[in-house]
């Protein structure tokens, strides 16, 4: 409840002060493609790389994380797929649903069309903390269609997603529970989308 009515005072922030030129693409990038049947993906960090990148709810604009040591530099090695979110929706912990992708390096702040086919369900500081799992519907993996085919056909691709999740923070942080199946992503998806929905309508109505 604290955290639907954090994003609730957000929209309302946002329609009654605007603070920026920049398009928002969490807000207003929809969440499925208009080319397919399958969702959008905006690119906040590109695979290979090791800076946060994050697009600040506010303003729209997509930037470096800033700590009390600079930017953020994430200490492990390289992100191993495209990670960012599908816009227009809210997951538990008031941001967008995240993705990691399966395939080449993309271009930060694009948005692509991604089939997903599962997840894998984290919990941070016992928060949950699901990743789904990306694929570009015509790259490398195209003829993957769910988690239990790419844990049957390609399990280290699986393995590397869990074990780079579980270390990329601080030892401990991140804890595995499971692997998460289509039917339950797709549901994970829409519910959040209804949850934003519903955050804009009583903005709209107030």
């Amino acid at each position: 409840m604290i955290k639907e009515t954090r994003i609730i005072i957000l929209f309302l922030f946002l329609k009654l002060f605007p603070l920026s030129v920049f398009p928002n693409p969490i807000f207003e990038e929809d969440y499925k493609s208009s080319i397919d049947q399958n969702y959008n993906f905006f690119i906040e960090i590109p695979a290979g790389t090791k800076e946060k990148w994050e697009v600040n709810k506010l303003t729209g604009k997509l930037s470096i994380q800033e700590t009390k040591k600079g930017k953020r530099i994430i200490d492990f090695i390289s992100y191993p797929g495209n990670y960012g979110f599908i816009p227009q929706t809210v997951a538990g912990d008031g941001d967008p649903i995240d993705v990691i992708d399966l395939d080449q390096s993309g271009i930060r702040g694009s948005t692509i069309s991604v089939k997903i086919i599962g997840g894998l369900f984290f919990k941070d500081k016992k928060e949950t903390d699901i990743k789904l799992v990306g694929i570009n519907p015509k790259g490398s993996f195209k003829k993957i269609n769910n988690i239990n085919e790419l844990l049957y056909e390609r399990p280290s691709i699986i393995e590397i997603l869990k074990l780079w999740f579980l270390h990329y923070k601080k030892p401990g942080k991140m804890v595995f529970f499971r692997y998460i199946g289509k039917k339950e992503s797709l549901k994970i998806i829409e519910d959040a989308h209804k949850k934003w929905k519903h955050s804009k309508k009583i903005i709209k109505d107030s």
